[in-house]
């Protein structure tokens, strides 16, 4: 079992080390992988001799930012996935279930709307990552009575708020169609866009996913505890409040960030998590790795295909939606003997 944990984590290395040196050398302007190489070790200060400075700048400031965010996109959605379906035991749970996405998409829309993101780039991600954190305590609210918390309430306050927010957000685009330029940028960033990304989108969602990651790990032993049920997780010693909300908390912080970078890239977060729980098993310490490296492989290559394959302005949220939604029917289908039929 360990030569298959470890054999799958260096598979999925070496699909996303790939996609980076596709990433880096190909796309309008082709570059050799050796020129490549050299770029980065210059910019690193491990390399003192003559490189091509417009080459350097393609590399440097255009696409290799973008590869690394949609590495941590990925990565971040895959944890936060892989969070939801441990908590709620259920394969068809996401943020997006959640409505943290909804939540963290209309905060990033309203700093978009009212010109606040134009002012410094870290609005627009505190936006995105204050309003999944509203959306958390909102759903909290509904869902807890007497001090206990249903967990099917959490699931239906979710999609109602989905609705809710989803509508809401309509409403600001609407408003901003008086206004060309603004809602454009709302639009294409509600379809997923990984366009134009600096060191700055980098540098905004490093730190939630890497302050996530230790969080979540914090709390992995009392999620695989969390999965044989509340009961027999309580009876071995884990804060049943502390643990969910600490989890849930971490799983919104890096949802928020992620999508304050690169827009509501959907179903990622769905995927990842149950394809590597089928492959590695429920063991939360590793599949919250394996499950973001393989979204971040989803996103690096959907990436790849909209930039180098499709001839059209096609978005990765847009083709993530297309191929994980009838991922999603299938996940309906094969679980729904265990539904409740009236």
């Amino acid at each position: 079992m360990i030569k298959k944990d470890v054999f799958i984590f260096l598979a999925l290395i070496a699909l996303i080390v790939a996609g980076g040196v596709i990433s880096l050398s190909s796309g309008s302007w082709s570059i050799s992988v050796s020129h490549v190489l050299l770029i980065v070790l210059s910019k690193l200060g491990f390399y003192a001799g003559a490189i091509n400075e417009v080459e350097a700048s393609i590399v440097w400031d255009g696409r290799l930012p973008r590869f690394l965010v949609a590495l941590l996109v990925g990565f971040s959605l895959g944890g936060a996935g892989t969070i939801m379906q441990g908590i709620f035991k259920n394969p068809m749970a996401s943020p997006g279930v959640m409505g943290i996405d909804s939540g963290a998409a209309l905060g990033a829309v309203l700093a978009i709307y009212t010109g606040l993101a134009s002012g410094t780039l870290i609005t627009l991600p505190c936006a995105a990552i204050v309003f999944s954190l509203l959306t958390l305590v909102i759903v909290f609210a509904i869902a807890t009575s007497g001090g206990r918390t249903s967990v099917s309430t959490l699931l239906l306050a979710g999609i109602a708020l989905n609705l809710v927010f989803g509508a809401l957000t309509s409403f600001v685009i609407t408003l901003s169609t008086r206004e060309f330029d603004v809602g454009r940028v709302i639009v294409n960033w509600l379809m997923g866009d990984l366009n134009n990304r600096s060191w700055e989108h980098v540098s905004i969602v490093i730190p939630t996913t890497f302050i996530a990651l230790l969080g979540t790990l914090f709390f992995a032993k009392d999620l695989n505890l969390l999965m044989l049920g509340e009961e027999s997780a309580a009876n071995l010693g884990v804060n049943i409040k502390r643990a969910r909300n600490g989890l849930l908390l971490f799983s919104s912080i890096e949802t928020g960030g992620a999508i304050a970078v690169s827009g509501v890239i959907g179903f990622v977060g769905l995927v990842a998590p149950h394809i590597m729980r089928s492959l590695m098993g429920p063991d939360n310490r590793s599949l919250i790795f394996s499950s973001g490296l393989l979204a971040a492989v989803f996103i690096i290559y959907a990436d790849l295909f909209v930039r180098l394959i499709v001839a059209v302005d096609l978005k990765v949220g847009i083709l993530t939606s297309m191929l994980g939604g009838p991922f999603f029917l299938y996940l309906i289908v094969k679980h729904r003997k265990q539904f409740e039929y009236m």
